[in-house]
């Protein structure tokens, strides 16, 4: 089994309204920095497309999360793990359920329209680690943002933390 690990540091918040928050944010994929490490981008919306893409999952769909300043974004496409002795232990279903994440440049189609992009990484983790990883990740940014004094964003992030995942399809 692969890991998945999301970076996030170097953190900025405009002062306009609404609060937007920039800095760098990076995937570690199979051991691959992706888009690359200390990627530049916005790590609240870059984290919302992951939300939306781990919901997408739990119910058996593909998801993807977007990166904004580039032709790139991670395809989470969930599959049901390989026969397990603890298939009937309560919760192990859910378990049972893996991702693959896909790291895609999409240049081509950002040039031509056409193309399907350029597979750059690729991983499998289970759907469960990955939502807590991606809870985890969201709860932090969320400390920051009230440390430093950011009731906007932290506000936000608070939201982003508490959407509860639907149970794994199949589950």
């Amino acid at each position: 089994m692969d890991d998945l690990k999301v970076s996030v540091a170097a953190l900025a918040v405009s002062a306009g309204t609404p609060q937007l928050v920039s800095g760098e944010i990076w995937c570690t994929l199979g051991g691959v920095d992706f888009p690359g490490a200390h990627w530049t981008d916005a790590p609240v919306s870059v984290l919302g497309s992951m939300g939306e893409a781990l919901r997408r999952a739990a119910s058996g769909e593909a998801g993807e999360v977007y990166f904004f300043e580039g032709p790139y974004y991670l395809k989470l496409t969930p599959r049901r793990a390989g026969a397990r002795a603890d298939a009937e232990v309560e919760g192990a279903r859910d378990r049972a359920v893996e991702v693959e994440v896909t790291a895609v440049c999409d240049r081509a189609y950002q040039l031509s329209g056409t193309g399907g992009g350029d597979v750059e990484a690729r991983c499998v983790v289970p759907l469960h680690a990955l939502q807590r990883h991606y809870a985890d990740v969201v709860v932090a940014l969320g400390g920051w943002a009230r440390q430093h004094g950011h009731a906007e964003v932290a506000a936000v992030l608070a939201r982003m933390a508490a959407l509860d995942h639907p149970p794994s399809y199949g589950g």
